[in-house]
């Protein structure tokens, strides 16, 4: 293995453990418009790297921007008052904090800005990473590795000087695809 010059961390799943918030969020948003969110729905369809404009149009009549738009805002009003629910992943905390200012630190995920701001303030982490690359900083989403390039073209390092942080299917996909080494984070169990 070449020496490790930069690390990237997924945030949902990886750094944190947010897959209960997420779904309480969605489906109390979706129970507003009268849409019932199952728990299998969501574990198949959303939690797994899709940008909400990929699923919630599975479960709106007729596709509607406009609705989509709203439940998407709501979820993210509720989401914003349960992030005190939300746990960190004590491992990988304790990976971050040892490598911090030793190797470049980076988090790339599909989360939009401000939920990733607000999650990172919430749980102290707001001037950990040297760099932060959101669904909001690209154009393709997961699987496509566009995410992970972006951070490892930032620092100009090779993809075998890097080694990404994944949990879902399809970041694994997408980490598998730059060349650089991956860690699979599983199920939290500690």
């Amino acid at each position: 293995m070449n020496e490790i010059k930069l690390m990237i961390f997924d945030l949902d799943g990886t750094i944190i453990d947010s897959a209960d918030a997420n779904y309480n969020a969605y489906h109390d948003a979706l129970k507003e418009i009268g849409i019932d969110l199952t728990r299998e729905f969501f574990n198949i369809n959303c939690f797994n790297g899709q940008h909400y404009k990929q699923f919630l149009p599975m479960l709106i009549p007729d596709e509607k921007e406009e609705i989509i738009e709203k439940v998407h805002n709501r979820k993210q009003e509720i989401y914003k008052n349960n992030l005190k629910n939300i746990n960190t992943h004590p491992y990988i905390l304790e990976i971050i904090n040892n490598n911090k200012g030793i190797k470049k630190l980076a988090l790339a995920t599909t989360a939009g800005k401000v939920a990733v701001e607000n999650v990172l303030k919430n749980i102290n982490m707001e001037n950990i990473f040297d760099l932060i690359i959101t669904g909001d900083d690209v154009i393709k989403r997961k699987p496509n590795p566009e995410v992970f390039l972006k951070c490892i073209n930032y620092f100009n390092v090779l993809p075998k000087e890097s080694v990404i942080f994944e949990d879902s299917d399809t970041g694994i996909e997408a980490a598998k695809y730059t060349g650089a080494w991956v860690i699979k984070i599983e199920k939290w169990a500690y």
